[in-house]
């Protein structure tokens, strides 16, 4: 059988804190007695259930104080608290809901009306508890979403930058910067050391330039009239 839910039910007489125990039981409901608000407070604290069933009127520590110190501490404060009292009187309804109560249940209490209730309040609290896991997941995915945004614009501009140097890079290999001093006749160019030098080898030391050297037609003209001459 599946479980519906985990109620802590606390209430000094033990007559009542069997009927209650055994009827939700029977019901679905993993049910945990406690005979005192100090016991209820220990329950709480070491496993919070999903709903609580609090007498009021208890030696000690009554329902009331059981109730405020429920709603001070932080993993106990959205439980949802059902008192259960033989009063019906209206102060005291009144009272109850002023520390917190959602309801109230009447001492005799009919089966139907207590099942009613219960069942209720614990499906208001776990879709009170998975509308905060969902908000939790949608934050959290949110969070990585803006995580990936930020590396994401962060590596554009990073790439923006390396593009820009590339086309600097480019610019300066494509074209030879200042005036080149080249010889007229011979087509040599003098570097900055006074030499003169080849252009491939000038081109060469000054750009990231690479020659496939050909022979455009008139020198193929040339060189075959010289060929041709030299064979006479």
């Amino acid at each position: 059988m599946n479980v519906k839910g985990t109620i802590l039910v606390v209430d000094d007489t033990p007559s009542a804190l069997k009927v209650l125990t055994d009827t939700l039981a029977a019901n679905g409901y993993r049910v945990r007695p406690a005979n005192s608000g100090e016991l209820a407070l220990a329950s709480v604290s070491q496993n919070p259930p999903d709903l609580i069933l609090l007498d009021i009127r208890m030696p000690g520590m009554d329902g009331f104080a059981v109730c405020r110190e429920l709603k001070s501490r932080e993993e106990s404060r959205d439980i949802p608290v059902i008192f259960i009292s033989a009063l019906t009187d209206l102060d005291d309804r009144l009272e109850g809901f002023r520390h917190g109560a959602v309801d109230f249940i009447t001492k005799p209490f009919q089966q139907e009306e207590l099942l009613a209730r219960v069942g209720t309040h614990v499906a208001l609290r776990r879709l009170s508890l998975a509308q905060q896991q969902q908000t939790v997941e949608l934050q959290q995915l949110n969070n990585q979403l803006q995580s990936e945004i930020w590396q994401r614009k962060t590596v554009e501009e990073e790439l923006a930058v390396k593009v820009t140097q590339l086309e600097g890079t480019l610019a300066r290999v494509k074209q030879l910067e200042g005036i080149i001093p080249i010889c007229m006749y011979c087509k040599k160019i003098r570097d900055d050391k006074d030499s003169w030098s080849q252009i491939e080898l000038y081109i060469s030391k000054h750009s990231e330039a690479f020659f496939s050297h050909g022979i455009c037609p008139e020198c193929e003209k040339k060189q075959q009239e010289e060929f041709d001459r030299a064979r006479r």
